[in-house]
């Protein structure tokens, strides 16, 4: 695999400095002009002065959206010009110290950024706020309900966000109630939230513990989630979604999903450096042995399809050294020569709509990069 010198096709010129840092010097050549596709970003780093947690681009590829923590403020969502690299804005969750963000995710006209948040200090996630893109301001901010639970336990952690195809409903993932330093209980949930309602309207039991993501299908109609037992089917055709089925999928992982753009095969990856690909036509499912022992995460396919692109996050050192993987679809095999090294402390990965532009929170900032 090619370092990130060697790899990246840059649209300007590249300013190398210790082991990765991308500078915007070289962008004055970009074309940042009116496009009839999704415009990419601009290679170069851009420092956030704070925690990033997570990291998603707007449908057009102008703006990426990222949660952060800040040592003193609190929870934030970062509004970033991907093509200067000025934060155009800060929007404000919640404050105090300890308190932080999760996932966040964009609805797919781009008129929404939806992001799970905590509100006061090191207290767990609890809240989904909806900011509208036109103002960056926050239009709501919505209390998770508790969930069924025996005495004793805490609510489970809330671990992934999804926006239907239509942008009418927003999807949240619950593990299962726990205790302290104990194993969950196996009763994890999804929940839906109306925007139009600004509320949680339907909260759906699924089989397991864990639950790692959620992806929604092309038309609305279905939807998938990850759990520590299988992969969980979800009919979301009516206003109230349930349980439609589930593909057998190896136990203990609580995968990460992608979705191919014709939306026909789902990718999962885990913890354990292992993964699956699914044939959602014919619910057959292959384990591929990708990276073992190491930590795999933030998924993304590429624009045709043919590759799957993944974070390797190395958790045995201190230095927090991570890379990008890439994975022929066809094969299911690592390309050599493809993918991005030289990263450090990588927490989330959202692939640009024009299909190679890469917007990595590593370490305290934005990495933007073009394959």
């Amino acid at each position: 695999m090619n370092s990130l010198a060697s790899k990246a096709r840059w649209l300007g010129s590249l300013a190398a400095v210790g082991a990765l840092l991308l500078t915007g010097s070289g962008s004055a050549g970009a074309d940042t002009g009116p496009s009839d596709g999704p415009v990419p970003g601009v290679p170069r780093t851009v420092e956030l002065d704070s925690s990033p947690a997570s990291v998603a681009v707007g449908p057009d590829g102008h703006k990426a959206y990222v949660a952060v923590k800040d040592s003193i403020d609190g929870a934030k969502v970062k509004v970033v010009d991907t093509q200067s690299g000025a934060i155009t804005a800060v929007v404000t969750l919640s404050t105090g110290l300890g308190a932080g963000p999760g996932p966040v995710a964009v609805s797919p006209d781009g008129s929404r950024v939806y992001v799970l948040f905590s509100t006061a200090r090191r207290a767990p996630l609890s809240t989904l706020a909806a900011i509208d893109t036109a103002t960056d301001a926050v239009v709501s901010s919505t209390a998770v309900p508790d969930q069924p639970r025996p005495e004793g336990t805490l609510p489970g952690a809330l671990t992934s966000l999804a926006v239907s195809p239509d942008g009418a409903r927003v999807y949240v993932g619950q593990n299962g109630p726990a205790r302290f330093h104990r194993p969950a209980e196996p009763s994890a949930r999804i929940l839906s939230f109306s925007p139009q309602q600004q509320d949680f309207t339907t909260a759906v039991p699924v089989p397991g513990r864990y639950l790692g993501s959620i992806v929604t299908l092309p038309g609305g109609a279905a939807a998938y989630a990850a759990t520590d037992e299988n992969l969980v089917h979800l009919d979301t055709s009516t206003a109230t979604p349930a349980v439609a089925g589930a593909v057998a999928a190896p136990i203990g992982a609580v995968p990460s999903l992608a979705l191919s753009p014709d939306g026909t095969r789902l990718h999962g990856v885990g913890s354990s450096g292992t993964g699956y690909a699914v044939d959602l036509a014919t619910g057959t499912l292959t384990t591929l042995d990708i990276a073992p022992g190491q930590w795999l995460q933030n998924p993304s396919v590429g624009a045709g399809g043919t590759r799957l692109y993944l974070v390797q996050q190395d958790l045995t050192g201190t230095d927090g050294a991570a890379s990008v993987l890439a994975l022929d679809t066809a094969t299911n095999t690592l390309v050599p020569g493809e993918g991005i090294t030289g990263l450090t402390w990588v927490t989330g990965l959202a692939l640009g709509p024009d299909g190679h532009t890469f917007y990595l929170t590593a370490g305290s900032g934005l990495q933007i990069i073009s394959l």
